[in-house]
């Protein structure tokens, strides 16, 4: 038997062996080129370029991240944001062709061969490397087999052949050779045979010419099953674990002991453990059991160790170190979401297990504000028309997540949230929220949520020349004229009304992101249908049935107050595609559609969609776009029933700043709002002609929290402009910016 290091230094003494007979000569092809310019005068040699040539089977970018000989890079060849240029070392160049020759040989290309040139620049003191690469025939495995499987069942040993990784005819490489191992000891752990390990494999390589033969041997120890009962302790997580504050239950075939002043429920513990007494060991149940104390939150370290084995059973004890139960976490927010800077703060607070069973609750403060004035929106009144005022906002928020403990992929959440907010629109609004949710897992890449109950009260106030605004920015864009005063004072009325919204949703998503190994290309789906109105129209219609001031009976209202009926669906689809590990490829897709119906004629502005800001339309500024062709930027601010977006970009990460990934992205996002009818209605002919489009370029500075998007977009298409196609009269001084932090999508 051998050990892992001593397996490894065993294939490679074969492959250096096999490799001497073979090739004679392979120890001459990676040396320098005579015509290398001396080094040691006072001229110092830099590498201009490296060119590699006939690497079919290997990826040049493989070649270079093994290489200590590097090229300069910079941002877009300006010298700046690259990595410093260290002079060109002849040794180390040397040992790099030597490292490329073992590359190859652990491979399976035993007779590469690998040869340089160089060709030196007088002028700068450079030199630009040529690396050629003559791969030759690969050596392939013309028998493989396997000793040691007599005392297996059959049935295991057939499944245990027909699972393998390597075959005859395959090319060899010693990568397979460690992916065989590997599978094997999975195999059998999740047999019976825990203590099935890497020196119970004997891996034995005969090599002839381009011929390999490979032969496994296994040493099986015994099967066991588990021992009962299986035992999980929970430690102290401040004071040493002593008999006098211990707490021990019996449940479900577990012992458990609980040590000092903590709350943990005994399900908590035996709904998480995958594994029971008599059952054949596992090492997927043990894997399982530790996810499943990890989903929890609630503990910072789990061991499953194996304590003795006795009679053919292994005795095994689960060790929980429970986390902090309190945790305080501040943030920050920075945008520019109303054309100025846009600062915001929060605090929050959670308790990670408030009742013993992993029950989390958190509430949080949050304020943000302008940091300056401005009124961009209101460019249509006079500056005594209204009373100066810096927009913020204002929220306080509660939540309780319940897991079902049975079921630890299902959680009951209860959500409590109270906000203000005062707009650059001159209206204030006040929101109460209360929503109650079940989310379940139906798959290990999807979760479906249903908010089986949430009731959410709106009132909206309107500041000192909001009426004057609404008649010069808002009434055309709603089919009001607004030289009619009954008619306007309607409009304002149906915008400031109090109001309910009682609503039904169910989400669903999607993400392939979790899978181990990551894919190279990653899919995120959002898919949302809401409903609201219907609990409410049932109480308008057998419980609260009188007649109230300022309402009619054709009128949506309970109790005084008007409540909105809708239907909405809505789908978000983003992909991300690896190009490398500084390269990415990423794009977005963004639907909506809502309606109003039973007595409702308008949908709410605060459940509409919007256009324009950092994370949708980079060339306008937040909720400045649309609806259609419409010029009115306060219109953009009420937003619309139908939304089409797309988005593409290209992220790329050359240089880190503050020890994290930075570089830039080059992206082009369009889109718009639409209204359902009306002027600025959705149709074909308005697709084809009120579409927005944009691209720019974006600094992405890496951070802990995040990178920070500093965004430049310039309008190729504007549906408000008489001449929409702007691209023809491209200023490079007319950006859009936009700021914030995290990736767009």
């Amino acid at each position: 038997m051998c050990s892992p290091g001593t397996l490894i230094r065993a294939i490679a003494g074969i492959l250096v062996v096999a490799l001497f007979f073979v090739d004679a000569s392979a120890s001459q092809a990676g040396a320098l080129p005579e015509s290398v310019p001396d080094t040691t005068g006072t001229t110092t040699l830099y590498v201009n370029s490296i060119r590699f040539s006939g690497n079919n089977s290997v990826p040049e970018k493989e070649l270079r991240e093994i290489i200590v000989t590097t090229e300069p890079t910079s941002f877009l060849g300006l010298g700046i944001f690259g990595k410093s240029r260290k002079p060109f070392d002849p040794e180390n160049f040397e040992r790099d062709l030597g490292v490329i020759k073992k590359l190859y040989t652990y491979k399976g290309y035993f007779f590469a061969d690998i040869r340089s040139s160089m060709q030196y620049r007088k002028k700068n003191g450079r030199i630009d490397i040529s690396i050629t690469i003559a791969e030759n025939e690969p050596a392939r495995m013309d028998s493989l087999a396997y000793e040691g499987l007599e005392a297996v069942d059959e049935e295991i040993r057939d499944r245990y052949v027909r699972s393998g990784i390597l075959k005859t005819g395959d090319v060899f490489s010693v990568e397979k050779l460690i992916a065989e191992r590997d599978r094997t000891m999975t195999f059998f752990r999740n047999e019976g045979y825990a203590f099935f390990h890497e020196d119970s494999i004997r891996i034995r390589v005969d090599t002839v010419g381009t011929n390999a033969g490979v032969r496994y041997s296994l040493r099986l120890p015994e099967k066991l099953v588990y021992g009962s009962p299986v035992h999980a302790v929970v430690h102290n997580p401040v004071r040493r674990d002593t008999l006098s504050s211990e707490r021990r239950f019996l449940k479900d075939s577990i012992s458990g002991v609980v040590f000092g002043s903590q709350k943990v429920h005994p399900d908590l513990i035996t709904s998480a453990i995958a594994f029971r007494p008599d059952q054949i060991t596992q090492e997927s149940l043990e894997q399982k059991t530790l996810q499943n104390f990890g989903k929890t939150n609630v503990f910072s370290s789990i061991v499953i160790k194996p304590d003795s084995v006795r009679d053919g059973r292994l005795y095994t004890t689960v060790h929980l170190e429970p986390a902090p139960k309190h945790q305080i976490e501040p943030k920050l927010l920075v945008d520019n979401r109303y054309g100025s800077l846009f600062f915001g703060v929060s605090a929050a607070y959670e308790n990670r297990n408030l009742l013993g069973g992993a029950e989390q609750f958190k509430a949080s403060l949050e304020f943000g504000t302008q940091t300056s004035y401005s009124n961009n929106l209101l460019d249509n009144l006079e500056e005594d028309d209204y009373d100066k005022f810096i927009p913020y906002e204002f929220s306080a928020k509660s939540s309780l997540i319940m897991p079902v403990l049975q079921r630890p992929d299902n959680v009951y959440s209860a959500y409590v949230e109270y906000s203000r907010s005062r707009s650059p629109i001159l209206l204030s609004t006040v929101n109460g929220l209360v929503r109650g949710s079940y989310s379940a897992k139906p798959g290990p890449s999807s979760r479906l949520s249903f908010d089986f109950f949430e009731f959410e009260l709106v009132q909206k106030d309107s500041l000192r020349g909001f009426r004057k605004l609404f008649k010069t920015d808002l009434a055309e864009n709603i089919g009001i004229d607004p030289d009619d005063d009954v008619a306007v004072d309607a409009g304002i009325d149906s915008l400031l009304e109090t109001r309910i919204n009682q609503t039904f949703r169910l989400r669903y998503n999607y993400t392939n992101l979790n899978r181990a190994p990551v894919p190279k290309n990653i899919w995120n789906l959002d898919l949302l249908v809401e409903e609201s109105g219907s609990l409410a129209w049932l109480v308008d219609q057998i419980i609260d049935t009188k007649s109230y001031e300022g309402f009619t009976d054709k009128d949506p209202q309970i109790f005084g107050t008007q409540y909105s009926q809708y239907l909405k669906a809505e789908t978000r689809l983003g992909f991300l595609r690896n190009l490398s590990p500084e390269r990415q490829l990423a794009g977005r897709l963004h639907l909506g559609w809502m309606m109003p119906y039973g007595k409702a004629e308008a949908t709410p502005e605060e459940r509409r969609f919007y256009a324009g800001g950092a994370n949708s339309m980079r060339g306008w500024l937040f909720n400045t776009l649309g609806p259609g062709s419409s010029a009115s930027e306060v219109a953009a601010n009420f937003g619309a029933d139908i939304k089409l977006e797309l988005g593409l970009e290209y992220r790329w990460k050359f240089f880190t700043l503050f020890d994290q990934p930075s570089g830039v992205t080059f992206f082009t996002d369009i889109g718009n709002i639409w209204d359902r009818t009306g002027p600025y209605g959705f149709s074909l002919n308005s697709l084809m002609n009120d579409f927005a489009w944009d691209f720019g370029v974006g600094l992405r500075v890496g951070s802990p929290i995040g990178p920070f998007r500093f965004d430049f977009a310039w309008k190729i298409h504007d549906p408000a402009e008489e001449d929409s196609w702007l691209i023809s009269k491209w200023n490079p001084l007319d950006f859009t910016f936009n700021f914030g932090i995290g990736e767009a999508f």
